[in-house]
């Protein structure tokens, strides 16, 4: 059986921060420590109006404080085994995931991949194998906009991922 699992969130309204879903990878010798972000998706489904919104996929140091709702990862294989990430209110935290932030403060992000996608039209990263990212042990996640759009409420965002150990 395979270790895939999707982090979703559904119909938020942006908090502090503007982060959509933040995950840490388990630390060394532990299931999920090693980590591949397979898809990214993030749409809205409450704004009529067209916007174009700044979008990154990257990571984020330990330092400071980031809270977000927990929301634990769903197995995409039917009977298999849960992911070795938990829900938690705070990803700083190792193996724990979550989506929607209330609180960021004093960390520092590195951005990977930034796209700038329009609200109606949603965004998917599905990346060919060899440009999926991919997360070592202890090592932050994150989904955010790098400013928060004009309409903050309707937001929908999925993480596929796999976990290589």
């Amino acid at each position: 059986m395979g270790r895939r699992y999707v982090l979703s969130g559904e119909n938020l309204t942006l908090g502090t921060g503007s982060v959509l879903a933040a995950l840490q990878s388990a630390a060394a010798g532990n299931a999920g420590a090693i980590i591949e972000i397979e898809r990214v998706e993030v749409s809205q489904n409450h704004n009529a109006s067209t916007a174009q919104v700044r979008i990154v996929l990257g990571a984020r140091d330990t330092a400071g404080t980031l809270t977000v709702t927990s929301a634990t990862p769903n197995p995409l294989v039917i009977g298999g085994p849960a992911s070795g990430i938990a829900g938690g209110t705070s990803p700083l935290t190792a193996a724990k995931s979550g989506v929607n932030s209330s609180a960021d403060s004093g960390g520092t992000y590195t951005n990977t991949y930034p796209c700038n996608p329009n609200n109606q039209g949603g965004f998917l990263w599905q990346p060919v194998p060899e440009h999926k990212l991919i997360l070592p042990p202890s090592t932050v996640f994150v989904v955010r906009f790098l400013t928060a759009p004009g309409d903050t409420a309707g937001w929908t965002v999925a993480v596929w991922f796999h976990e290589v150990f």
